[in-house]
């Protein structure tokens, strides 16, 4: 009931920050950015809320249906076959990097001016990110991650490895396995880089693609989640610039450069 309470409160809260439209200072930036503000808080509600409405039937018929497909689950047998601790330390750098790389280009774009920009990649980054966090929620899948053995030597006990594995014990949530967040965030930022700032795209391609095989390489996610991923994002963001003309979001025209 608490948690009704105050998602009710924080909505109301939020509507009569969108009506007001305040023109500048730390109202401003509130209404801008409460989406990313939020993400993190929503994606934890998961694990409070699967457990009592979800179905978990996902959670047995994906790895099924994977293994079938795959011959076997290539989240396990992926680092198996690939144990070289420098591709693993870029692999979890590039995992890792998801947490950094989202806010760091929406601050840039913002920054800079850039508002149209910052405006697509918050609609998109919401429409994906709300969605899966609704389907996480209602058909929960455990990822291999909490399902299969961590990794070890050679592998553990370096930098990058052991950091992501932290930060994933303490902040990942169980059920939110399918499709992968972590993937239709990181190929919303390339997507709406392309078309705004190519020359950025270029430059995050790298890492995206480390982060599209470090979620099967580090055990995060099966391969059909992050195929998920990947094709929910492209989707949305093919659809919304088919069906809006391409057109800059109604909060952000006014401040389009």
């Amino acid at each position: 009931m608490w948690l009704v309470a105050a998602h009710l409160t924080l909505s109301g809260l939020l509507l009569i920050l969108n009506r007001a439209r305040p023109p500048a200072g730390i109202l401003r930036v509130i209404r801008d950015w409460h989406p990313l503000m939020l993400f993190p808080v929503l994606y934890k509600e998961v694990e409070l809320l699967a457990p009592v409405i979800g179905d978990w039937r996902l959670s047995t018929a994906l790895p099924a249906l994977e293994s079938a497909l795959f011959a076997g689950q290539p989240s396990l047998y992926l680092s198996e076959r690939l144990p070289f601790v420098p591709l693993s330390e870029y692999l979890h750098f590039s995992y890792l990097s998801y947490v950094i790389v989202i806010p760091s280009v929406a601050a840039y774009w913002y920054v800079s001016g850039r508002r149209a920009a910052f405006g697509e990649l918050l609609l998109m980054l919401s429409t994906v990110l709300l969605g899966s966090y609704l389907f996480f929620i209602l058909l929960p899948v455990d990822s291999p991650y909490y399902l299969s053995q961590r990794l070890g030597p050679p592998l553990s006990g370096h930098f990058f490895f052991d950091l992501v594995h932290q930060v994933s014990a303490r902040g990942g949530a169980r059920g939110g396995a399918f499709p992968s967040a972590h993937v239709s965030g990181a190929v919303v930022v390339i997507l709406v880089a392309w078309r705004h700032q190519r020359r950025l795209a270029y430059l995050l391609v790298p890492i995206s693609g480390g982060l599209l095989i470090a979620t099967v390489y580090g055990r995060f996610h099966y391969v059909l989640d992050t195929l998920a991923g990947a094709g929910l994002a492209i989707t949305v963001v093919v659809a919304y610039r088919h069906f809006s003309g391409g057109g800059v979001p109604s909060a952000y025209r006014e401040s389009r450069t």
